[in-house]
């Protein structure tokens, strides 16, 4: 896998994973693995690292959350989860592929839900509920005609095109209201900025990485993941900010 809040990291069943297994046994070192490592593996298994302390964070603000900012630590503990079902895939040699066609819909959703209630008053929270049923059937039936095997990339332009839209939205709102007087402590400030970041990039990502791969090689497509790996980590950092900061006006 190269990547992991959609988990293309998929992509690879490499020998590295392996290896780990064989020098994790008495007489080995982790250290011994990390230095057999290439710089891209290092940034692949890096990922880890926030998504962890992210699902921590986020577990022991559990009580104090509001209900949308639940939403958020139910979406990073499901990548999260995935991403140890991805790896679990790769050991066992087979397809990962297919988790996208099963996480971009929970991701929808739960991003839908959290901007739906800070958007309760317009006329995109109506329409809401109508989208995230859409990706979900849509998702159905993918499974259903057994197409599971590649990248949706269609589904992941129109899901990054819609959470921006909710994300550029809410922030035109608060921008117009000015009733946040610290943006700062404003949780769903942060996921914004998070999301704003990074799904124009994943966008990129997905839609040009099949073509790179063709056109040029596959080492250039590997290193467009490694950004992207990059661009993920940055994000489960938001995702952390959002679930620690206190949230005050």
């Amino acid at each position: 896998m190269v990547c992991t809040i959609f988990p293309p990291q998929v992509l690879l069943i490499d020998q590295y994973t392996l290896l780990f297994i064989r020098l994790s046994w008495p007489g080995r070192g982790f250290k011994t693995f990390i230095m057999s490592l290439p710089f891209d593996r290092i940034i692949m298994y890096g990922v880890m690292i926030p998504e962890t302390i992210a699902v921590v964070v986020g577990g022991l603000r559990l009580r104090h959350l509001q209900a949308p900012l639940r939403y958020l630590w139910i979406l990073v503990l499901f990548g999260f989860l995935t991403d140890l079902l991805s790896r679990l895939l790769i050991l066992l040699k087979m397809g990962n592929l297919f988790l996208i066609v099963l996480y971009i819909p929970v991701e929808f959703g739960l991003l839908a839900a959290m901007y739906r209630h800070e958007l309760h008053d317009s006329r995109t929270a109506k329409i809401i509920p109508f989208l995230t049923a859409g990706f979900a059937g849509y998702a159905f039936f993918e499974i259903l005609t057994g197409k599971l095997q590649g990248f949706n990339r269609e589904e992941r332009f129109v899901e990054g095109f819609l959470i921006l839209f909710f994300v550029l939205e809410y922030l035109y709102r608060v921008l117009r209201k000015l009733n946040i007087f610290h943006l700062e402590y404003a949780p769903m400030f942060w996921l914004s900025a998070g999301l704003i970041i990074y799904f124009p990039c994943d966008i990129i990502v997905f839609t040009f990485s099949e073509y790179i791969f063709s056109s040029y090689s596959t080492h250039f497509n590997l290193q467009l993941w490694d950004v992207h790996a990059v661009l993920t980590m940055l994000l489960y950092t938001f995702y952390t900010l959002t679930l620690w900061i206190p949230q005050r006006n």
